[in-house]
């Protein structure tokens, strides 16, 4: 339930994620994949309602990546899409959302990070964000919940570049995402 872990000193139980966020690079170009899974090979119901919520926001978000779009419009549309998501889960309500300050919109207490950063030869590469979007970017989609009362964390994440028309062209379209895809690839 945390964002990067450190320590790495713990067993993984049956039960608990695993959140994988991995990167390699080819010909000095960089990639950023995070991927998680249950430890057992089965989500329990709860996980798999957060995770199908987070491939939801990581599908609508990736559809936004087009040319022209501004990146902070992308990131305001972003979190009206994991608020949606947080009230059908029940972490927050519409008071939450009513009350909410505008700098810290009520979705931060679960999803407290960007949703995509410029991907080239650095993981993290330099980006102008004031410009609109342009094909041949690419970007990372990567949005998360992380719930510690709950005691789990799940964050999704490809890289996709940017036409010129149509959806974005995903990098890791090979790799499986599904819930069920995972399910069954860990228990074959």
């Amino acid at each position: 339930n945390v964002l990067h872990y450190i320590e790495n000193n713990q067993q993984c139980n049956p039960g608990e994620l695993l959140l994988l966020d991995v990167g390699a690079e080819y010909a000095n170009y960089s990639s950023d994949m995070t991927r998680t899974i249950p430890v057992s090979g089965t989500f329990n119901e709860r996980q798999k309602a957060v995770y199908n919520a987070v491939l939801r926001v990581k599908n609508e978000a990736t559809k936004m990546l087009v040319p022209g779009n501004l990146w902070a419009q992308y990131h305001v549309e972003v979190g009206k899409l994991m608020t949606s998501e947080l009230l059908g889960l029940g972490l927050i309500d519409k008071a939450d959302v009513q009350n909410e300050n505008p700098e810290w919109p009520a979705y931060k207490k679960y999803f407290m990070h960007g949703t995509s950063h410029h991907m080239g030869l650095d993981t993290h590469d330099y980006g102008i964000l004031t410009e609109p979007m342009q094909a041949g970017m690419v970007f990372t989609v990567e949005p998360g919940i992380y719930i510690p009362d709950e005691g789990f964390g799940i964050r999704i994440e490809d890289d996709v570049v940017i036409q010129e028309t149509g959806d974005p062209f995903n990098l890791m379209q090979n790799i499986p995402i599904e819930a069920d895809e995972i399910e069954e690839l860990m228990n074959s």
